[in-house]
C-alpha cells in the first residue's frame, strides 16, 4: 500500500493545486484557455474535412490539476498517449475516453447521429487504436505550433496506450493545466482531454493573453493581400506502393523501379505538405505535364489506408 503523504506534503499539494506552480492560477488558466480556444477550429476542421464526419467539437472544462490526475483509470476502455518534446519528456498528455473512440469510429463509418451509440466495453480493436492514433497525432500537431513558440514535439508519437498498459504505465507527476474538448455526435458525447505541464505552457504560451483583440484584426487586414500574392513551391508526386524496409535498404544505383498499374492517374499535387489534387501524368511535346482530375479526398484516402492496413 502506498504511504500517506506527510501533513506538510499534503499542504504543499493543496496549495499547489489551488494556486498553480506560478502562484498565479488566473494566469495559468487564461493561458490554457487562450491556447485551447485557438485549437478548437483546427480540431473541428480535422473531423469535418479529413474524417468527413459531423462530429462537433466544443471547449469544455479547463482546470489546474496534477499530471497524474489526468490519466485514465485502470480498467478503462479508452486510450492515452504521452508526447515528448525537446524541452520536456511529457510536454503533452492526451486521453480519449471510450465514448470518444466510439463516436469517432461510428461517425467515420456512417453511424446515424440520431441514434445513441453504446461505448465500447472492451479493449479497443486495431482499427479503433489506429483512429485514436490519428486523432492524437492531429491534436499534437495543432498544439505544437510552429516557429519560436513551437513545443518541439517529437513525431511520430508513440502508439496509444490501451488495456492493461494504462495501469502499468509510469508517469511523472507535477502541476499541469487540463483542457477538455467535448466531441458531440447527435446525442452522443465523448471527451478528448489534453494536459500540459504548467512550466511548458507558460514558457511557450505565457504571453498568449496579451494584446490579442484589435491589433490582430488590423494586421490580418493589412497583410491579407500580400499573403495571397506569396509564392509556394508546388510538387507533383506519384505513389509507387509499399516496400519492406529490407527492400528499400537494398536499392542501388541504376536500379529501375516500375510504376504500378494506374499510377499515371494517381499523381498528387502538393503544396506546404498538403495534398491538393489528384492528377494524371502526361506529356505535351518535350515537357511532362499533370492534368488535374479531382480535388484530393482526404476522407477516402484515410479509409482506404485503414482497410489496406
Amino acid at each position: 500500500m502506498a504511504s500517506q503523504p506527510a501533513p506538510a506534503q499534503m499542504r504543499d499539494l493543496i496549495v499547489e493545486r489551488l494556486t498553480g506552480e506560478t502562484g498565479n492560477p488566473d494566469h495559468v488558466l487564461d493561458t490554457a484557455r487562450a491556447c485551447a480556444a485557438r485549437c478548437v477550429p483546427d480540431i473541428a476542421g480535422y473531423f469535418e474535412e479529413t474524417l468527413n464526419t459531423t462530429v462537433e467539437v466544443e471547449l469544455g472544462d479547463i482546470e489546474i490539476c496534477r499530471m497524474a490526475d489526468v490519466r485514465l483509470p485502470e480498467g478503462s476502455f479508452g486510450a492515452m498517449v504521452v508526447a515528448t518534446a525537446e524541452i520536456s519528456p511529457d510536454a503533452l498528455f492526451m486521453t480519449l475516453d471510450a465514448e470518444a473512440i466510439t463516436i469517432a469510429v461510428g461517425a467515420l463509418f456512417g453511424a446515424d447521429p440520431e441514434q445513441v451509440i453504446s461505448p465500447i466495453t472492451r479493449e479497443p480493436s486495431e482499427i479503433e487504436i489506429e483512429i485514436a492514433a490519428k486523432i492524437f497525432d492531429m491534436v499534437a500537431q495543432i498544439f505544437n505550433g510552429a516557429g519560436e513558440r513551437s513545443f518541439g514535439i517529437r513525431f511520430p508519437l508513440e502508439e496509444p496506450i490501451v488495456g492493461e498498459e494504462i495501469g502499468a504505465r509510469a508517469m511523472r507527476d507535477g502541476p499541469a493545466a487540463k483542457v477538455v474538448f467535448d466531441l458531440v455526435f447527435g446525442e452522443n458525447r465523448g471527451k478528448l482531454t489534453v494536459a500540459l505541464p504548467q512550466r511548458v505552457l507558460l514558457q511557450l504560451r505565457g504571453d498568449a493573453t496579451a494584446n490579442t483583440s484589435a491589433p490582430a484584426a488590423a494586421w490580418r487586414a493589412r497583410f491579407n493581400d500580400e499573403v495571397m500574392r506569396s509564392k509556394l513551391p508546388l510538387t507533383a508526386s506519384i505513389p509507387i506502393g509499399e516496400l519492406t524496409l529490407r527492400e528499400i535498404a537494398g536499392f542501388h544505383k541504376d536500379q529501375v523501379i516500375p510504376f504500378p498499374e494506374q499510377a499515371q492517374s494517381q499523381a498528387r499535387l502538393t503544396a506546404r505538405d498538403q495534398v491538393l489534387f489528384v492528377c494524371e501524368l502526361g506529356k505535351l511535346g518535350q515537357n511532362y505535364t499533370v492534368r488535374i482530375l479531382q480535388p484530393f479526398d482526404a476522407h477516402e484516402d484515410f479509409v482506404e489506408g485503414l482497410i489496406s492496413a
